[in-house]
């Protein structure tokens, strides 16, 4: 009987079964003269919660991007509804108005 990677009990015996249980009354038997073991040698549950915690940090940031992505296509929009055809021309020349009050062409 191994638990990461530390072995706690082996056996032999006339089948494989048999000697299957006879390593299981052993490590109980371990087990039970150490009752820390699985305390000191299992990470199992905060390797769980670190990678729990890690998929909801990345979950969070992916929702942010998503976010930043929506307001810059907004923006985009925004501007290209402040773009006026032809204002002045006939020729259809497209012109943008500029933070700062000026036209470009």
């Amino acid at each position: 009987m191994v638990i990461h990677e530390v072995t706690l009990a082996s056996a032999t015996g006339r089948t494989a079964g048999y000697a299957a249980k006879r390593a299981a009354v052993y490590a109980l038997d371990a087990i039970e003269g150490d009752p820390e073991f699985i305390t000191r040698t299992c990470d199992c549950r905060a390797k769980s919660q670190a990678k729990k915690a890690h998929k909801k940090a990345l979950k969070q940031m992916l929702a942010s991007l998503q976010d930043q992505c929506e307001d810059q296509e907004a923006v985009a929009v925004e501007r290209a509804l402040t773009l006026v055809e032809g204002e002045g021309d006939e020729g259809g020349v497209v012109m943008e108005t500029v933070d700062n009050g000026d036209a470009r062409f």
